[in-house]
């Protein structure tokens, strides 16, 4: 089998360009000339390397900028030698498809048509085959757009195990301080990132056009935290992910990020978009089998040295280190045309990671041992796509999405009856493409339903004084059973009108309908129980007089339920869209508008988006952009479970003697009254784009005002509320070198990336989680000043200075890919508490002052060997370092906190292409 192509990136250009080509391709007519670009005769260097056609065919149109189109099964099966040196487009193609049996046919710009002479014929409606597009390499670079394909994410230095590692690269992303320690090695959730200084959970995920968000409670995340509903502590079950879906990246041909000037056709988001596209069928049959593996063994992990002797003895530590642990990668990936018109893809795959979990059992200063269990977290992946060509006009396209993550622990030692806790998520999409003389209509209709599930061996949770009196472990028990799920359906209905003039206006229109339904509902199954027991005499007397100090002695004092119960919402929501991309000369320019409406919050929402772009010497090579847009964003199911939750307890008070002291009945009136606005976020930017040789480069500064950000707020009463009060302000400059055709040395090709980005991010909310942590009115002493403490610098994500430089080496006769990923990122800071106090006039305050965390500079190195092992079998090994040189910080925020980053770490994969 062929090394994949030397140049691999996927070239994007607006969707009305793709598709205008698509139906010119199919009739066998020149390309319109609003939509191509002139095709030049000069001489290009080319270096195509031996494989297969359709291999090869992506790697010369990413060297040409041609668009190629003609019947997939024109390439089934069909090898080429391949070529090096400087030809004419002409040239190029005929040494291309030497040996081949193929021809082609040149159309007016841009446009190739792939043909077999033997065999086609052309009448008055033009050649009559399928369209097959070609697609080419890495257009010039655009600003607030970065699109990464499936060869980039293979051969990706780093861990790339699920969608946001594909960002670690991008400068407006930022992670959270908890990724990447040693505390997390061994989980397989997913981090988190943040884009433009937004909440993590107020990103969209998209995945061939259908939402993959997760609606529930997508703010409480941590594995490690995870606190599901007991009767002294009314909570949602968390532990999940913003995500839907925790995606296998092999599953993806490309993963496309809009952190600024995003397009009309989206919307739910603050931060930015994160657009994946299954694999589709290129007319090339194959099965890949792959396994990957990493362990303890290979890492350098660290801690505070008071633990040195745990970690030696490979302890848990809190049941956050997990210094012995054993990850396995099991994978299947494939193509198959199953006829003519019809071709799928498909991923199935399993992740697993086992290690022990433990936690401290202690009361103040007391230690009473550890709680622990053998903790097992896998995810299961399975993915498909079939791509059928009804007729030369229609394309009909059908992606089905599985995935599931179970794992089983203990959040603390208190509650120490281990749990299962599963995510799981199923969806359906139906996608058209129908192409006419005025233009392509699509629609899209799908379906996805997730949910969370936490199965619990024990469903009553109990506290012992005379454990606790005679020095013993007090509390046993559970969580209980908690369902919950969200259930979507979406239509979406687009016009892509073809370009057309009005005097020397050229103007291409979209416009778009989108109709949603989400049930969601929360249940408890099965009663939730809290026992807590007392002696019966002051002092833990022998009251029964048989000599020792036991249950009999005590008596139940205390004994709240969380009745099993459902909660259960349905809504409704439409949108729609309208732009208009005008072009005059060297000036471009995209207005267009979104409407929202859901009926959760009862809201209409308006949302322009508007981009100016120049080309100021009128050769591409210097572009000069800006950007005014607003952004509406997510709402969350929690808010209706918060207005019901308590409502489903019930505490009883008894007296020594047994007997009922009162009965309390609780009613939940803090959250019912809330009448929220949609939070929205305000975007403006300014942006140079400048072509130097084969490198693009881009500078932009973005600024985001967010306002209306949901709160949770106490009232003087005790009760809680959710407002509209959260607030945040962010500045982005960024500055990206990246190549767009390879730096060649010898029979080497190097492809290059600087990313420098700064971001300030100021909010009224130290958590980032704000709409469910309490937002606190309590006043402090920072820096010379008394101010409230949620005008303190945001805790998490809140990373000003991030570097990222990676490389990409192919060397094509060795079958060899080496690829290195530098990161430097600032440590920013934290504000704390001293445990001082300051006193003036107006009170006495406790005095925090900043934790400022140092540097970290890491380099991640891969190799990928793809040897040809037998006639159409290919080989697959890729050996990858990351943090090579062992460098690590501390991230510990108190004496009773020890976070520190992971050191030195391997993985292997292995595999086989037939």
């Amino acid at each position: 089998m062929a090394l994949t192509p030397s140049v691999r990136f996927i070239k994007r250009r607006s969707v009305l360009t793709l598709l205008a080509a698509s139906v010119a391709f199919a009739n066998g007519v020149a390309t319109p000339a609003a939509y191509a670009e002139s095709r030049s005769e000069t001489v290009r260097y080319y270096n195509v390397p031996a494989g297969t056609l359709s291999q090869a065919l992506n790697t010369f149109a990413a060297m040409s900028g041609l668009f190629l189109g003609g019947s997939g099964d024109l390439l089934s099966g069909k090898r080429t030698l391949g070529f090096q040196g400087e030809y004419s487009t002409s040239q190029a193609l005929d040494l291309l498809l030497s040996g081949t049996g193929l021809s082609y046919k040149i159309g007016e710009g841009n446009s190739i048509v792939l043909i077999d002479p033997n065999k086609v014929s052309e009448g008055e409606d033009g050649i009559t085959m399928s369209p097959l597009m070609v697609e080419g390499g890495r257009s010039s670079a655009t600003l607030g757009k970065d699109v990464t394909s499936s060869s980039e994410i293979e051969s990706m230095a780093g861990d790339t195990s699920n969608l946001t590692d594909l960002l670690k690269s991008n400068g407006a992303a930022r992670f959270s301080r908890s990724s990447s320690t040693s505390a997390n090695s061994a989980s397989m959730r997913p981090d988190e990132v943040s884009i433009h200084g937004q909440s993590h959970y107020q990103n969209s995920y998209v995945i061939d056009g259908m939402s993959a968000n997760n609606d529930l409670n997508p703010g409480d995340s941590e594995d490690t935290y995870s606190n599901p509903i007991s009767p002294t502590n009314l909570s949602m079950l968390s532990g999940s992910s913003s995500q839907s879906y925790y995606v296998d990246p092999d599953a993806l041909e490309s993963v496309t990020v809009y952190d600024s000037n995003v397009p009309v056709e989206f919307g739910g988001f603050l931060g930015g978009v994160i657009s994946s596209k299954l694999k589709h069928y290129d007319g090339e049959d194959y099965l890949s089998v792959k396994y990957g593996i990493s362990k303890d063994e290979w890492d350098e992990m660290h801690a505070d040295e008071s633990l040195e002797e745990d970690m030696a003895d490979g302890d848990s530590l809190e049941g956050e280190y997990t210094p012995e642990y054993l990850k396995q990668t099991y994978t299947f990936t494939g193509a198959q045309g199953i006829t003519d018109k019809l071709g799928m893809t498909f991923t199935a795959s399993r992740a697993t990671s086992a290690f022990d979990q433990s936690y401290v059992k202690n009361i103040g200063n007391t230690v009473y041992g550890k709680q622990g269990v053998e903790y097992d977290d896998t995810v299961d992946n399975v993915m498909a796509r079939f791509d059928y060509k009804a007729s030369q006009d229609l394309d009909i396209g059908v992606s089905m999405l599985y995935a599931n993550r179970y794992h089983d622990g203990v959040t603390n030692a208190s509650f120490d009856s281990a749990f299962v806790k599963s995510h799981q998520a199923l969806g359906l999409g139906i996608d058209t493409e129908y192409r006419m003389n005025s233009g392509v209509l699509k629609t899209l209709l799908s379906y996805d339903e997730a949910k969370d599930t936490l199965d619990s061996d024990d469903s009553t949770y109990t506290y012992h004084y005379v454990d606790y009196y005679n020095g013993n472990w007090p509390y046993s028990g559970g969580y209980g059973n908690v369902n919950q799920q969200q259930n979507s359906a979406k239509l979406t209905v687009e016009w892509l009108q073809n370009a057309f003039d009005v005097g020397t206006y050229e103007h291409s229109l979209q416009t778009g309908l989108e109709l949603g339904y989400k049930k969601m509902f929360y249940e408890v199954d099965g009663d939730i129980v809290s026992q807590n027991y007392r002696c019966i005499n002051n002092g833990c007397a022998d009251s029964n007089g048989d000599g020792v100090i036991d249950y009999d002695d005590e008596y139940l004092r205390i004994t709240n339920i969380i009745a099993a119960n459902k909660l259960e919402k349905t809504y409704h929501s439409a949108a729609v869209y309208f732009s208009d991309t005008i072009k005059k000369g060297d000036w471009t320019h995209y207005l267009g508008v979104r409407a929202d409406y859901s009926s959760s919050l009862g809201n209409v929402d308006l949302s322009p988006r508007i981009t100016t772009q120049w080309d100021v010497f009128s050769n591409k090579k210097t572009q000069l952009l800006a950007g005014a847009n607003r952004y509406y964003g997510r709402d969350f199911f929690r808010y209706e479970v918060n207005s019901t939750l308590r409502s489903w307890r019930t505490m009883y008070r008894y007296n020594s003697d047994g007997s009922l002291n009162r009965k309390t009945n609780y009613t939940d009136q803090s959250f019912r009254d809330y009448n929220l606005d949609t939070p929205y976020s305000d975007e403006w930017n300014i942006g140079v784009i400048q072509r130097f040789g084969v490198v693009d480069a881009t500078l932009q500064f973005v600024n985001r005002e967010s306002r209306d950000l949901v709160t949770r707020t106490e009232t003087a009463d005790g009760l809680d509320y959710y407002s509209n009060e959260g607030r945040s302000s962010t500045d982005t400059v960024s500055l990206t070198f990246e190549t767009r055709n390879p730096f060649e040395i010898g029979a080497t090709d190097t492809y290059g990336k600087l990313s420098i980005s700064y971001q300030e991010s100021e909010r009224n909310t130290i958590s980032d989680v704000s709409y469910e942590e309490m937002m606190s009115s309590d006043e402090i002493y920072y820096k010379g000043s008394v101010i409230y403490e949620s005008q303190l610098p945001s805790f998490d994500f809140n990373i000003p200075l991030s570097i990222g430089f990676s490389t990409r080496t192919e060397i094509p006769d060795w079958r060899l890919i080496v690829a290195n990923s530098i990161n430097v990122q600032s440590g920013g800071k934290v504000a704390q508490d001293t445990g001082e106090n300051y006193t003036d006039s107006t009170g006495t305050y406790d005095i925090y002052d900043d934790l400022k965390f140092d540097q970290l500079i890491t380099l991640d190195t891969s190799i990928e060997w793809k040897p040809e092992l037998f006639t159409k079998v290919e080989g697959y090994i890729k050996l990858s370092v990351n943090n090579v040189f062992d460098d690590y910080i501390d991230k510990s925020t108190s004496s009773n906190n020890y976070s520190y980053t992971l050191g030195r770490s391997g993985s292997l994969e292995v595999g086989m292409r037939f």
